[in-house]
């Protein structure tokens, strides 16, 4: 067990495997322990717990990662959204947090390290007022919900700023950096779509696999939910765009760097014939015996190039 934490009247105090299976000192007295799923003793003491539903035991067993609630009518279990982090505390993805619970107890679980459980926690023991192991479950997905939220913030700041680069047509478009954007909200989004179908399907209990403590809890939970994964969308489908005015840039870019080496070959063309007319090596060959044919040859070069630029300028081809 990596921690554990007694309450009695909604405050958090230090708990001990004992309290797992002791009696409840208080009626209003509950426990929540955390365990590492990469510890296999962690594992074992987890079958070990009778009292825990068997659906949670298969969560486990097969560290299904599907966002989920359900439950037997006195236990919720399933599966929590979460962000794993690295030993330094920076962020290092998606992660998922096991629970299961019923009024007087709290399992959690987890393989990796992660953030939202251990803030969670520390709040806990700073105060925060915790009456029932549902109100923690809350608590675990309010948080990630407020996670999300500065995220996709700080997330609008950047795409405001890659936007106002974008409007202003710069001649390089190579330093945005739009596209790890894009990642990152593509992955938000899908987490936060997940959590809205798990709530839903938590709230309409198929299968009759009803989340009994948590059903009230849902309902709640859902609204901040449907606002944020509304917000994400709105800023991928602002990516997007963005994504193909810079396509559109690039492409105009392209466009008249194509139109500039077609001007300047046709302009060389005939200067190219008339190089090459005179280059022959035969008789007959005008101003061969000339000393000014040299001469004579440069200027019918520039009056082709000349009269092509006219002409091209007439056909409005050039500015």
């Amino acid at each position: 067990m990596l921690w554990a934490l007694a309450f009695r009247d909604g405050r958090a105090h230090p708990g001990d495997e004992e309290d797992l299976t002791a009696a409840p000192s208080a009626p209003d007295a509950w426990t929540w322990a955390h365990f590492p799923l990469g510890d296999v003793r962690a594992r074992a003491f987890i079958a070990r717990m009778q009292t825990l539903p068997a659906g949670f035991q298969e969560l486990i067993e097969s560290d299904d990662q599907r966002l989920q609630f359900a439950g037997d009518g006195v236990w919720a279990y399933g599966v929590l959204p979460d962000l794993e982090r690295d030993l330094a505390g920076e962020p290092r993805g998606a992660g998922r947090l096991f629970f299961a619970l019923d009024d007087r107890l709290m399992i959690t679980a987890r393989v990796h390290a992660l953030r939202v459980v251990d803030d969670v926690r520390r709040e806990a023991e700073q105060g925060l007022r915790l009456e029932r192991p549902a109100d923690a479950a809350a608590a675990l997905v309010d948080h990630y919900t407020e996670l999300l939220d500065l995220r996709l913030d700080q997330l609008t700041v950047q795409l405001a700023a890659v936007e106002d680069l974008v409007l202003s047509e710069p001649s390089d478009v190579d330093g945005l950096r739009l596209g790890p954007l894009r990642r990152e909200l593509a992955r938000h989004r899908r987490e936060l779509q997940a959590l809205r179908g798990a709530l839903a399907r938590g709230r309409l209990a198929r299968n009759g696999r009803s989340p009994g403590p948590l059903l009230h809890d849902l309902e709640r939970l859902a609204a901040p939910i449907g606002d944020l994964d509304r917000e994400a969308g709105d800023l991928q489908e602002r990516a997007r765009l963005l994504h193909e005015e810079i396509d559109t840039l690039i492409t105009s870019a392209t466009n008249r760097g194509i139109r500039t080496l077609t001007v300047i070959s046709t302009l060389l063309i005939p200067p190219t014939l008339v190089v090459g007319a005179f280059g022959m090596n035969v008789r007959g060959i005008p101003f061969a015996g000339s000393r000014a044919g040299f001469a004579i040859a440069v200027l019918i070069c520039v009056a082709l190039v000349t009269a092509a630029l006219l002409l091209l300028r007439r056909l409005k081809l050039l500015p």
